[in-house]
């Protein structure tokens, strides 16, 4: 429902906008190259790569769906926010610097590294956009919820607005744009989300166990909100470590995450930059619990109406009932910065999706369609020239992405808790990417069939099994899958597949020495740097 218009967060808004469009145009220089415009020319630093992928990680699913969902579940929702950050420790050791060492652009570029086979970068390049797609739904949904309610505008209008601004990002300034825009939010959002964490606690006396009293007295789900089983059942364990895995475990086959370990110039800052991740993001999630509960505390059940039916609305209303509510100049001024920063952050995160699907379309798709033969890598010339074609169709890929992700949000509509759009996410990233990423980095058998069948397993037992589940099953009668994030089913069938692909392609046709050595090369690449220089920067 459209609300009333607040100018004040509607100029500050424009500003923090305005302020990350300027930084846009300001590099678009630099982003003329395919380095540029892939890799931010592999010249982030490790606080400013830290800083980045908080940003993308630190999305509207966690400030404001898993606030709300919170305010309405508890400590359900506290959950997902605890392994979102053990989720970076896969990330750490399994895949960071090796990902630095071997890849180049996008995750393609890794799983080929053995093999120039176009079947993987295509189904690669399906599975990154399907992962890209509910990410995306989830952020534009909360920016045209978010939007609506600040400016008056309609939800369907309030959408086109941040997809417009997600394509110029992506459009004008490449992946150095996209980079410098999360920082600026990631820097921004934990500044107000320090505020707003200690404006609560002073409610209270800055007793947070005071906050958890008051919940169970005026939330919506009473006494229960401190009781585990309001999300995941009071009886089914399996479905508590289904969803948490799925969190998890996610992170480390999210395409628009990993891509960012290209853009530093070697692998140890790749490794430094997730310490600045973790201690971001472990702050950020410890604010958004007190805020899930100290909204249960003020709120209460009366505000149910007022958060909507996803809660994806719980952040804006508390943070003005503590600025002195509906109609002060407090309680605008305290919308006004949330919402901004709000909108800027889901901007800012749809941004680097785009970048990244836009990317994976022209680096592994674009070719095959055009049947282009490849480019002999030590030509260096038609190599470069190759390259910053790709970057060409990349721009032109992120509008249509964009354009594609507009009319989706659309049919969706407003009513959707946006943090199990996230989880759909997570769970396709974990099932087809994960294991074909750690398989090709350290098993010596595993081969191109072994991708191939592994990727397309998780991604089609995903959909699949997500159609089975109470939240989009479209039969009669109960789902048959009461598990909400099966991965605990996908992800083994991604791997098993995985392994029995590459088995069956050695058996029929053999293993030669080129596959040997390819994996050798690859090996001490991942492990030493050496070498990695030369395929990833002119």
């Amino acid at each position: 429902m459209t609300g009333d218009a607040d100018y004040l967060a509607i100029a500050i808004c424009a500003a923090v906008i305005s302020l990350t469009l300027w930084v846009t145009f300001a590099v678009s220089r630099r982003a003329r190259s395919a380095d540029g415009f892939f890799a931010a020319g592999r010249s982030i630093s490790s606080w400013q790569n830290g800083f980045a992928i908080a940003g993308e990680f630190i999305s509207a699913g966690s400030f404001l769906g898993t606030t709300g969902l919170i305010f309405y579940k508890g400590v359900d929702g506290a959950v997902i926010l605890c392994t979102s950050v053990i989720s970076f420790l896969p990330v750490l050791f399994l895949l960071a610097e090796k990902m630095r060492n071997v890849g180049k652009y996008t995750l393609a570029d890794v799983l080929v590294f053995r093999t120039e086979a176009r079947s993987v970068r295509v189904v690669v390049a399906l599975s990154t956009i399907a992962t890209g797609t509910f990410v995306l739904l989830a952020q534009l949904v909360a920016a045209g919820v978010l939007l609506e309610s600040v400016s008056g505008i309609p939800f369907w209008l309030s959408v086109i607005v941040a997809g417009t601004l997600m394509g110029i990002y992506v459009f004008v300034g490449g992946m150095l744009a996209t980079t410098w825009v999360q920082v600026i939010k990631s820097t921004i959002l934990s500044v107000l989300a320090i505020v707003v964490g200690l404006g609560i606690l002073a409610q209270f006396g800055f007793s947070f166990p005071k906050v958890l009293d008051t919940a169970t007295e005026h939330a919506v789900a009473g006494e229960a909100v401190l009781s585990p089983g309001l999300i995941f059942g009071q009886t089914s364990a399996l479905n508590l470590v289904s969803y948490s895995l799925a969190f998890a475990l996610g992170t480390a086959g999210m395409a628009h995450i990993l891509i960012r370990f290209f853009t530093v110039p070697e692998a140890s800052t790749a490794r430094r930059s997730l310490g600045w991740t973790v201690a971001l993001c472990s702050m950020f999630y410890l604010i958004v619990i007190v805020m899930g509960f100290g909204a249960a505390a003020l709120l209460g059940d009366g505000g149910a109406d007022r958060v909507g039916a996803g809660g994806n609305l719980a952040a804006p209303v508390l943070v003005t009932e503590l600025g002195g509510g509906v109609g002060t100049i407090g309680g605008s001024i305290a919308l006004a910065m949330v919402a901004a920063v709000a909108f800027a952050s889901i901007v800012a995160v749809v941004a680097g999706v785009v970048i990244s699907a836009a990317g994976t379309f022209a680096r592994d798709i674009w070719p095959a369609l055009t049947r282009k033969p490849p480019v002999d890598e030590l030509d260096v010339t038609a190599r470069t020239r190759e390259e910053n074609a790709q970057a060409r169709v990349a721009r032109f890929g992120a509008v249509a992405f964009s354009a594609v992700a507009i009319g989706l949000t659309m049919l969706i509509g407003d009513d959707t808790n946006i943090t199990y759009f996230m989880g759909m996410a997570f769970m396709v990233a974990g099932s087809a990417h994960l294991p074909s990423l750690v398989l090709s980095l350290n098993w010596r058998r595993f081969n191109s069939t072994g991708a191939v069948w592994g990727i397309l397993t998780g991604l089609v037992s995903t959909i699949v099994s997500l159609m089975l589940t109470e939240a989009l099953w479209l039969g009669s009668g109960p789902a048959p899958l009461t598990i909400q994030l099966p991965v605990i089913v996908t992800m083994p069938l991604g791997l098993a597949a995985c392994v029995v692909g590459s088995l069956v392609a050695e058996k029929r046709r053999g293993r030669s020495a080129h596959e040997d050595e390819k994996f050798a090369e690859m090996l001490v690449r991942a492990e030493t740097g050496l070498g990695a220089e030369v395929a990833t920067a002119h």
